[in-house]
């Protein structure tokens, strides 16, 4: 692989695959799933990112010590064991593919709404279930044109995309804060027709629907996983993929909380509900918001931006996918031709099986529901993050580890153990909070389709045992030693 990126695009690929339809769509949305949240929307979206400052302490630890290709699924098997390992990727690999697919269907849903805006009626056909499968897979296979090319055309497009979601938060941090929330009410009252009454019967908020809240929001954060993915494939990556995390998620916290706060500022939360209820939820976003009381060429402008930004997302989610199954192709798990590059030495194999998995959830989020894919991605990070920690006191107080080069740094280091401890008790509250989506029939659970996704790895392990076992290869020696730089 080429070594060619640096601390900038790292960090532009964190943001790039965090600040999208976790802010401009999910935010606003949480309302529909979780309304006795109320006006905690922005505070849940500070509290989320505060969290992960020990998952952000764990991940640049652990790219400073090994920085691979496969990020977390190297350092888990490498620290844990080959099964826990794998299947853990395995359930996060599915899931954030699945995210994938929620993405390219947010796509259509912002793009349809700025043409209609714009005045153009074939913005409806857009926001029709075909509609969101077809420009949607045309999101996903335009993606793919540009990482088959080459990660450095990969990095050029997340810098180049960062100043245009710093200038899009900002347009909607102006605007948010400077409207008053009486000003967007009676607007939107003439615009839709509906009451929008203050007085709404809600169930008392609990710690468990904050939490809940909270894991949800998982799913906007989760784009830090992008950046150690580029381990393989950055410059000095021992220094500049840290960097990269920490900026990453410094710069995604600051967005994310001012502008959640800048939306509710402007929208009541029970104005929000009345417009999702009222069959307007498709001015439940921060886009949509946000038109209804800027003039109308910037509202107009403001959406095709941020259709933009949700449909660039998907860049990251490929990188991070290609290379999770590129690294399950390097120790033996999956067929070798995903651990083959093309002439602009990427794995363009991994990358076509990512784009048509990705192609495939489009369809069930257009026809199912668009929960599904969230909650899911959100669920999977969330047992990423729980095994990482496991993993770290492992490398602390397994004695096998005392002659292994890698981790020596990581044992020695005792914030290590103060974050991983931490993460322990953070990722276990956030996972009991999310397990299980109001409303939801069972197959369509994020622990039903999580426990089908380990009998899949499962069975994948065991029929890559059984390949190893004919072949006279020890499967478990091999991925004890660190990958291939």
């Amino acid at each position: 692989m080429n070594k060619v990126v640096g601390v900038f695009a790292i960090m532009a690929s964190a943001v790039a695959g965090e600040y999208g339809a976790g802010i401009n769509f999910v935010a606003v949305q949480s309302l529909s799933v979780y309304p006795s949240i109320r006006d905690l929307v922005p505070l849940a979206m500070f509290v989320t990112g505060a969290f992960l400052i020990t998952k952000v302490y764990l991940f640049s630890r652990y790219s400073q010590a090994m920085p691979r290709a496969g990020s977390a699924y190297v350092w888990m098997v490498r620290s844990l064991n080959l099964p826990i390992g794998f299947i853990a990727s395995f359930v996060f690999w599915l899931g954030y593919i699945g995210g994938m697919g929620f993405l390219a269907f947010a796509f259509g849903t912002f793009g349809g709404q700025a043409l209609l805006n714009a005045g153009m009626p074939a913005g409806r056909w857009f926001l029709t279930p075909n509609g969101h499968v077809l420009i949607g897979l045309a999101a996903i296979w335009l993606i793919y044109a540009l990482h088959i090319r080459g990660v450095q055309h990969y990095g050029t497009f997340v810098n180049a995309l960062f100043g245009l979601i710093v200038a899009t938060a900002f347009t909607i941090t102006i605007y948010g804060f400077a409207t008053a929330p009486g000003h967007f009410v009676s607007i939107a009252r003439q615009r839709t027709h509906l009451p929008l009454l203050s007085q709404i019967p809600l169930p008392p908020l609990s710690t468990h629907v904050f939490f809940a809240v909270c894991a949800l929001f998982i799913f906007a954060y989760a784009g830090i996983s992008a950046a150690p993915y580029l381990g393989g494939e950055a410059r000095q990556a021992e220094h500049t993929v840290p960097q990269g995390i920490v900026l990453g998620w410094i710069v995604s916290i600051i967005l994310y909380t001012v502008v959640a706060a800048a939306l509710f500022h402007a929208a009541p939360y029970w104005a929000v509900i009345g417009l999702i209820k009222g069959k307007h939820a498709a001015l439940a976003t921060a886009p949509g918001l946000i038109g209804v009381v800027a003039p109308h060429i910037v509202g107009v402008t403001l959406e095709i931006l941020v259709a933009l930004i949700v449909g660039k997302t998907i860049a990251p989610g490929m990188l991070v996918n290609s290379r999770i199954l590129f690294a399950w192709a390097e120790d033996h798990l999956m067929p070798s031709i995903f651990a083959e590059t093309n002439r602009h030495r990427v794995p363009a194999a991994a990358l076509t099986g990512v784009a048509i998995l990705a192609s495939l959830f489009l369809l069930q989020t257009a026809y199912v529901g668009w929960a599904l894919g969230v909650v899911m991605r959100s669920l999977s990070t969330i047992l990423i993050w729980l095994l990482v920690a496991v993993s770290a006191l492992a490398l602390r107080f397994n004695r096998r580890f005392e002659s292994v080069d890698w981790a020596a740094t990581l044992r020695r280091d005792p914030w290590t153990l103060i974050a991983a401890a931490a993460s322990i008790i953070i990722s276990v509250v956030l996972m009991f909070s999310i397990a299980v989506v109001p409303h939801t029939p069972i197959v369509f659970q994020p622990l039903f389709q999580g426990a089908v996704a380990v009998v899949v790895a499962w069975a994948l392990l065991r029929r890559a045992r059984q390949q190893a076992q004919r072949l006279n290869f020890d499967l478990d020696a091999h991925v004890e030693l660190p990958p291939l730089d």
